[in-house]
Protein backbone atom coordinates (compact mmCIF):
# COMPACT_ATOMS: atom_id res chain seq x y z
CA UNK A 1 0.00 0.00 0.00
CA UNK A 2 1.01 3.35 -0.81
CA UNK A 3 -0.60 6.59 1.07
CA UNK A 4 0.81 8.70 -1.98
CA UNK A 5 -1.59 6.79 -4.42
CA UNK A 6 -4.55 6.93 -2.34
CA UNK A 7 -7.15 9.68 -2.38
CA UNK A 8 -7.49 10.64 0.96
CA UNK A 9 -6.62 14.01 3.29
CA UNK A 10 -2.36 12.94 4.19
CA UNK A 11 -2.63 14.46 7.24
CA UNK A 12 -5.39 12.06 8.56
CA UNK A 13 -3.14 9.01 8.65
CA UNK A 14 -0.58 8.79 11.42
CA UNK A 15 0.97 6.04 13.82
CA UNK A 16 2.72 6.68 17.09
CA UNK A 17 5.83 6.42 18.85
CA UNK A 18 6.51 6.14 22.27
CA UNK A 19 8.16 9.39 23.39
CA UNK A 20 10.68 7.36 25.24
CA UNK A 21 11.97 5.90 22.22
CA UNK A 22 15.11 8.33 22.47
CA UNK A 23 16.18 6.84 25.40
CA UNK A 24 16.84 3.53 23.47
CA UNK A 25 19.83 5.07 21.31
CA UNK A 26 18.96 3.37 18.39
CA UNK A 27 21.55 4.42 15.41
CA UNK A 28 19.05 5.89 12.75
CA UNK A 29 19.17 3.13 10.27
CA UNK A 30 17.25 1.08 13.51
CA UNK A 31 15.16 4.21 14.16
CA UNK A 32 13.64 4.01 10.50
CA UNK A 33 13.16 0.89 10.28
CA UNK A 34 11.66 0.51 13.81
CA UNK A 35 9.42 3.28 12.67
CA UNK A 36 8.52 1.73 9.64
CA UNK A 37 7.55 -1.78 11.32
CA UNK A 38 5.33 -0.02 13.53
CA UNK A 39 3.60 1.75 10.74
CA UNK A 40 2.99 -1.49 9.12
CA UNK A 41 1.77 -2.92 12.53
CA UNK A 42 -0.91 0.45 12.63
CA UNK A 43 -2.34 -0.06 9.44
CA UNK A 44 -2.73 -3.81 10.02
CA UNK A 45 -0.11 -4.99 6.76
CA UNK A 46 -0.03 -8.84 7.20
CA UNK A 47 2.90 -10.70 6.77
CA UNK A 48 6.53 -10.42 7.34
CA UNK A 49 7.79 -7.80 5.41
CA UNK A 50 10.55 -8.91 2.83
CA UNK A 51 14.41 -7.32 3.85
CA UNK A 52 14.35 -5.38 0.39
CA UNK A 53 11.19 -3.66 1.24
CA UNK A 54 13.11 -2.20 4.49
CA UNK A 55 15.89 -1.70 2.68
CA UNK A 56 13.50 0.47 0.02
CA UNK A 57 11.60 2.26 2.22
CA UNK A 58 14.79 3.67 4.41
CA UNK A 59 17.18 4.04 1.96
CA UNK A 60 19.80 1.86 2.64
CA UNK A 61 21.49 -1.40 1.42
CA UNK A 62 19.86 -5.33 2.11
CA UNK A 63 22.69 -5.95 3.74
CA UNK A 64 22.24 -2.84 6.44
CA UNK A 65 18.60 -3.54 6.87
CA UNK A 66 19.39 -7.10 7.78
CA UNK A 67 22.33 -6.13 10.52
CA UNK A 68 19.41 -3.35 11.79
CA UNK A 69 16.65 -6.27 12.40
CA UNK A 70 18.99 -8.39 14.31
CA UNK A 71 19.54 -5.20 16.08
CA UNK A 72 15.97 -4.97 16.83
CA UNK A 73 15.66 -8.56 17.54
CA UNK A 74 18.56 -9.09 19.86
CA UNK A 75 17.46 -5.64 21.89
CA UNK A 76 13.64 -7.43 22.13
CA UNK A 77 11.99 -4.18 20.20
CA UNK A 78 10.65 -6.57 17.87
CA UNK A 79 9.61 -10.07 17.57
CA UNK A 80 11.15 -12.46 14.97
CA UNK A 81 7.60 -11.46 12.66
CA UNK A 82 8.65 -8.37 12.74
CA UNK A 83 6.17 -6.75 15.12
CA UNK A 84 6.88 -4.41 17.73
CA UNK A 85 7.06 -5.35 20.96
CA UNK A 86 5.84 -2.54 23.33
CA UNK A 87 2.15 -2.00 24.33
CA UNK A 88 0.47 1.36 22.67
CA UNK A 89 1.54 4.23 23.57
CA UNK A 90 -0.37 5.92 26.56
CA UNK A 91 -2.10 9.46 26.27
CA UNK A 92 0.53 12.86 26.37
CA UNK A 93 3.56 10.16 26.19
CA UNK A 94 3.91 9.46 22.48
CA UNK A 95 4.44 11.34 19.52
CA UNK A 96 3.29 10.84 15.65
CA UNK A 97 4.57 10.55 11.99
CA UNK A 98 2.84 10.82 9.14
CA UNK A 99 2.13 7.20 6.98
CA UNK A 100 3.72 9.31 3.70
CA UNK A 101 7.40 9.76 5.35
CA UNK A 102 8.36 6.35 3.92
CA UNK A 103 7.17 6.97 0.61
CA UNK A 104 8.95 10.54 -0.21
CA UNK A 105 12.62 8.87 -1.09
CA UNK A 106 14.08 10.43 2.33
CA UNK A 107 16.22 7.69 3.59
CA UNK A 108 16.77 6.77 7.38
CA UNK A 109 19.04 9.40 9.20
CA UNK A 110 16.70 12.65 7.28
CA UNK A 111 13.38 10.35 8.83
CA UNK A 112 15.34 10.06 12.25
CA UNK A 113 16.32 13.99 12.47
CA UNK A 114 12.45 14.81 11.42
CA UNK A 115 11.27 12.20 14.17
CA UNK A 116 12.62 13.94 16.03
CA UNK A 117 11.85 17.79 15.33
CA UNK A 118 7.86 16.15 15.35
CA UNK A 119 8.39 14.50 19.17
CA UNK A 120 9.77 18.28 20.16
CA UNK A 121 6.78 20.12 18.35
CA UNK A 122 4.61 22.41 19.62
CA UNK A 123 1.21 21.31 19.08
CA UNK A 124 -0.56 24.44 18.64
CA UNK A 125 2.14 26.04 16.77
CA UNK A 126 3.83 22.92 15.19
CA UNK A 127 6.64 25.06 16.12
CA UNK A 128 10.28 23.84 18.50
CA UNK A 129 13.50 24.74 19.14
CA UNK A 130 16.18 22.47 19.28
CA UNK A 131 19.83 22.88 19.05
CA UNK A 132 22.02 20.99 16.62
CA UNK A 133 23.54 19.20 19.55
CA UNK A 134 20.23 17.90 20.90
CA UNK A 135 19.59 16.83 17.68
CA UNK A 136 22.87 14.88 17.14
CA UNK A 137 22.35 13.36 20.91
CA UNK A 138 19.00 12.35 20.34
CA UNK A 139 19.74 10.73 16.91
CA UNK A 140 23.13 9.57 17.08
CA UNK A 141 24.55 11.61 14.88
CA UNK A 142 27.24 13.96 14.24
CA UNK A 143 26.08 18.01 14.30
CA UNK A 144 27.32 18.29 10.69
CA UNK A 145 25.40 15.30 9.65
CA UNK A 146 22.49 16.68 11.62
CA UNK A 147 22.93 20.23 9.78
CA UNK A 148 22.63 18.39 6.40
CA UNK A 149 19.32 16.19 7.04
CA UNK A 150 17.92 19.33 8.11
CA UNK A 151 18.60 20.98 4.66
CA UNK A 152 16.85 17.90 3.11
CA UNK A 153 13.99 18.18 5.45
CA UNK A 154 14.10 21.84 4.13
CA UNK A 155 14.62 21.22 0.62
CA UNK A 156 11.93 18.33 0.43
CA UNK A 157 9.72 21.12 2.01
CA UNK A 158 8.99 18.89 5.15
CA UNK A 159 9.91 21.82 7.81
CA UNK A 160 11.14 25.49 7.40
CA UNK A 161 13.77 26.73 9.95
CA UNK A 162 14.06 30.54 11.22
CA UNK A 163 17.91 31.98 12.19
CA UNK A 164 17.08 33.14 16.05
CA UNK A 165 19.41 35.42 18.07
CA UNK A 166 19.93 37.05 21.56
CA UNK A 167 21.50 39.62 23.64
CA UNK A 168 22.98 38.49 26.69
CA UNK A 169 23.33 40.91 29.79
CA UNK A 170 25.92 42.37 28.31
CA UNK A 171 24.19 43.92 25.17
CA UNK A 172 26.64 41.07 23.28
CA UNK A 173 24.08 39.49 20.23
CA UNK A 174 24.52 35.68 20.25
CA UNK A 175 22.94 32.97 17.36
CA UNK A 176 20.47 31.18 19.48
CA UNK A 177 18.69 27.72 18.32
CA UNK A 178 17.07 27.40 14.87
CA UNK A 179 13.15 27.97 14.97
CA UNK A 180 11.91 24.56 13.33
CA UNK A 181 8.33 24.79 11.86
CA UNK A 182 6.65 21.77 10.97
CA UNK A 183 4.82 21.88 7.62
CA UNK A 184 1.49 20.25 6.53
CA UNK A 185 2.95 16.95 5.19
CA UNK A 186 0.53 17.33 2.11
CA UNK A 187 3.21 19.89 0.77
CA UNK A 188 5.86 17.83 0.84
CA UNK A 189 3.77 15.13 -0.51
CA UNK A 190 2.51 17.78 -3.52
CA UNK A 191 6.23 18.88 -4.15
CA UNK A 192 7.51 15.06 -4.45
CA UNK A 193 4.98 14.09 -7.07
CA UNK A 194 5.88 17.51 -9.04
CA UNK A 195 9.53 16.58 -8.72
CA UNK A 196 8.71 13.00 -9.95
CA UNK A 197 7.00 14.63 -13.39
CA UNK A 198 9.51 16.60 -13.86
CA UNK A 199 12.12 14.16 -13.83
CA UNK A 200 9.48 11.53 -15.89
CA UNK A 201 8.87 14.77 -18.67
CA UNK A 202 13.31 15.03 -18.30
CA UNK A 203 13.75 11.42 -18.97
CA UNK A 204 11.05 10.99 -22.32
CA UNK A 205 12.53 14.17 -23.50
CA UNK A 206 16.31 12.80 -23.27
CA UNK A 207 14.70 9.50 -25.15
CA UNK A 208 13.14 11.32 -27.84
CA UNK A 209 16.29 13.46 -28.82
CA UNK A 210 18.11 10.31 -28.33
CA UNK A 211 16.05 8.60 -30.91
CA UNK A 212 16.29 11.45 -33.41
CA UNK A 213 20.28 11.90 -33.20
CA UNK A 214 20.32 7.80 -34.03
CA UNK A 215 17.71 8.31 -37.01
CA UNK A 216 19.51 10.90 -38.38
CA UNK A 217 22.66 8.84 -38.28
CA UNK A 218 21.12 6.25 -39.88
CA UNK A 219 19.66 8.50 -42.65
CA UNK A 220 20.35 7.64 -46.16
CA UNK A 221 23.74 6.86 -47.37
Amino acid sequence: MNPLTVQRHPSTYRFPLPNGIWQWHLKPAAFAILAYLQYRSCRKIHGVPAIRELAMRTKMSIQMAERQVDVLVDRGLVTCSLLPTWSPPKSGNFFTLPDELFYLNLGHGPITVYAYLLCCEDRRTHQCHPSYNTIADAAGLSVNTVMKYVTTLVDKQLITVEHTSYMDDKGMKWNGNNCYTILPIRTAVEVFHRKQLETLEETVEQEQIAGLLTATSKGPL
